[in-house]
């Protein structure tokens, strides 16, 4: 039975007795431990990506191979059970790893082969040498196997030195007025050429470090620069601020102002309403006088009339 699931862990130790029994149930979890307690794991051969395992079961031996890669927990039996995501022998397996906890603490159990009889070296008889003539070979052999005292390992020839030397003088002179290396003499491989180039290869180094420093610090001014006028900027832009805020302060005292004339205009308002209200119920009244008055003088006209036409006319 092959199973995949997906695993947080990165290490196989990293799967802890808790997780396990979280994945498989506790039925399956118990049966495992149960394997576990009765010593019926054996490890093959074990890391922290993949184990190989032998468990004792019921009706035999089985075999597991439980693999972790790349956050994927793989794990195979030879045993037929349907236990899923895995089986009761894989849980036994992992836990005897994880009580494990490394690899040295790991009981590696390889497979018994069948022993082998050893195999018989034919004796060899010992030399018939003479004692004299051993230790001369073995004293010759000890002589042959330790280098000489005082041997040097390089040969140096007495012109290049010279050549090196006068050269070594005019690389100086060069590097005290800061110009270029004289050419490197003509010298045979070995090392004194060495020599020149390993110095010829620090003043090239060391000239493409001082470029180096020398950019580095142009961008430092221009770095500089460009910090002293945001700072410069920035300055202007707070002055700016603190006299709009300024500004803010007086546009909003001014607005209150209005709005408040804008209330007293409103109540004006209505005082005038109600003036030219009280106004045409004056008019009003006025008129209905006007129209009495009028009614009273037709009247008195037409009582004078009356007046005159009864008064006798003098003769």
């Amino acid at each position: 039975m092959r199973n995949r699931i997906s695993c947080s862990a990165q290490q196989l130790s990293q799967l802890e007795p808790d997780m396990v029994k979280s994945v498989v149930g506790g039925h399956v979890y118990k049966l495992g431990s149960q394997y576990l307690s009765e010593s019926r794991v054996r490890i093959i051969d074990a890391h922290e990506g993949q184990i190989n395992s032998e468990v004792d079961g019921t009706y035999g031996v089985y075999s597991q191979t439980i693999r972790l890669k790349s956050g994927t927990l793989t794990t195979k039996c030879s045993c037929p059970a349907s236990e899923q995501p895995f089986c009761r022998h894989c849980v036994a397996v992992l836990l005897h790893y994880f009580h494990s906890r490394s690899l040295e603490e790991v009981v590696v159990e390889p497979v018994q082969e069948p022993a082998k009889e050893p195999v018989k070296e034919p004796v060899k008889e010992p030399s018939k040498k003479p004692a004299k003539e051993s230790a001369k070979e073995i004293a010759s052999d000890q002589s042959a196997s330790e280098p000489q005292a005082g041997s040097s390992h390089v040969d140096f020839k007495f012109h290049e030195i010279g050549a090196f030397v006068d050269w070594i003088h005019g690389a100086m002179e060069a590097l005290a007025k800061d110009k270029p290396l004289p050419n490197l003499p003509d010298l045979p491989p070995g090392a004194v050429r060495s020599w020149t180039e390993a110095i010829q290869d620090l003043r090239v180094r060391y000239q493409a470090s001082e470029e180096e420093r020398t950019q580095a610090q142009t961008e430092l001014r221009d770095c500089q620069n460009r910090i002293a006028t945001l700072t410069q900027d920035l300055d202007k832009s707070t002055s700016e601020a603190k006299n709009y805020k300024v500004k803010y302060a007086e546009m909003r005292n001014e607005l209150d102002r209005c709005q408040e004339m804008l209330e007293n205009h409103a109540v004006v308002l209505k005082e005038r309403d109600k003036y030219v209200d009280q106004m045409n119920g004056l008019r009003g009244e006025l008129l209905r006088r006007g129209a009495e008055l009028d009614s009273l003088a037709d009247s008195l006209k037409q009582v004078s009339s009356a007046l005159q036409a009864a008064t006798p006319q003098p003769r």
